[in-house]
């Protein structure tokens, strides 16, 4: 199961994170595309599920590193800022 989200919109489905993807590739415009998805575990399938929680084109390494950020806050325990 595969559910596309907006970059930044809600946090994935409540299986336990086992981790995160991330890809920043240089495009023939000169743009940067930044793509993230998560690796959850379903315990009650025993099955790993793939969930994409970003996908955007942006013009600066900065601008990739926003939308890792604000994609990785909802994600991190509450005890980490």
């Amino acid at each position: 199961m595969s559910v596309d989200i907006r970059s930044g919109a809600t946090a994935p489905a409540s299986y336990p994170l086992q981790f995160v993807n991330i890809e920043i590739t240089p495009l023939i415009d000169g743009e940067l595309s930044v793509m993230m998805q998560a690796t959850l575990l379903d315990e009650t399938e025993l099955e790993f599920v793939g969930q994409d929680l970003a996908y955007q084109r942006v013009k600066t390494l900065d601008e990739a590193l926003a939308v890792i950020r604000d994609n990785v806050r909802p994600l991190a325990p509450l005890n980490v800022t």
